[in-house]
């Protein structure tokens, strides 16, 4: 027999896992946060589906219930104008979770196009479009929040539908205070990233600078930004329900979290339901948030060994 014959056939590579198969893997063994995410889903499901899962009208008022306890007919009880405060806190979650989702949607395509841009060109250009970022972050959150809410609320906007009104202005104001935190992850992203052989290879193929930008850099920084918008949208419930508490947030009868403990506040001794409810809400909501993001920040830290 041969010695060729002996030869044993080499075995085909394995093919190696993406960074996001890994990262996925690694997310899927951390409990808190599978269990976070479900939780979230199930508050995402319950704010799309408010009204069919209301029991009654968000602003429908029973004056001869004013006040009252959990009963069979009004599970959490009702508020000062008789309103089941079960039925106003499903809908409080959809206007909450429009917010917070929305805002991190508006302010990742507004950072993300401005840090791109200011990374990508470098030198005088992007001196100039961070001197501006510095100048917001110069100005406290909260007074620039307020003031551009303020701004928002004096404009006549959708006069025909005061909810609509209502929601636009609180997106707005949240996303031009938000952008500028990820618009600086973004451009220290595609600072590091324009000078590796991949992007040069694409340049030296006379690929154009959008197609690099967003064909080559950004899908590598999408890890990264994910994180930061798990993180940013609970920041961004948190503001709408401080803004809703000060009196700058939904007007009534529009409910959201913030207004209902807002509500409750004021007579929280007598009628300690009407703010336990809203700020149970809340707290589980930001904190399924922030444990989905610490979970997706240690899943896709390029820093980790893939020893899966």
């Amino acid at each position: 027999m041969s010695a060729a014959a002996n030869i044993k056939p080499t075995e085909e590579p394995q093919k190696g896992n993406s960074l996001w198969m890994d990262g996925l893997k690694r997310l899927k063994k951390n409990k808190a946060s599978v269990v976070s995410f479900y939780l979230i889903v199930f508050i995402c499901f319950v704010a799309i589906f408010a009204n069919q899962l209301m029991p009654y009208p968000f602003d429908e008022q029973f004056p001869d219930h004013i006040l009252e306890g959990s009963s069979s007919k009004f599970w959490l009880g009702t508020d000062s104008l008789g309103r089941d405060l079960f039925s106003r806190l499903i809908y409080g979650a959809r206007m909450s979770m429009a917010v917070g989702i929305l805002t991190a949607i508006i302010s990742l395509v507004i950072g993300a196009i401005y840090g791109s841009i200011s990374g990508w060109a470098g030198g005088r250009t992007d001196s100039i479009m961070m001197r501006a970022v510095d100048i917001l972050y110069s100005i406290p959150t909260l007074v620039l929040l307020i003031l551009v809410k303020i701004t928002f609320d004096s404009m006549d906007m959708f006069p025909n539908n005061p909810e609509l009104k209502a929601l636009t202005g609180m997106l707005l104001a949240l996303s031009l205070v938000s952008w500028v935190t990820l618009a600086r992850i973004v451009r220290g992203q595609v600072l590091q990233l324009k000078s590796i052989t991949f992007v040069e290879a694409a340049q030296s193929m006379g690929a154009s600078n959008f197609r690099i930008l967003f064909k080559h850099i950004f899908p590598n920084i999408l890890g990264p930004i994910i994180v930061l918008l798990t993180i940013q949208i609970p920041s961004n419930i948190l503001f709408e329900s401080f803004l809703s508490f000060i009196g700058l947030g939904l007007k009534p009868p529009f409910s959201s979290w913030g207004s209902l403990a807002n509500d409750g506040w004021r007579s929280m001794k007598s009628y300690p339901h009407l703010m336990v409810y809203p700020g149970i809400a809340l707290f589980f909501t930001m904190f399924a948030f922030n444990l989905l993001g610490d979970g997706l920040r240690d899943a896709f830290d390029p820093k980790m060994n893939n020893t899966d």
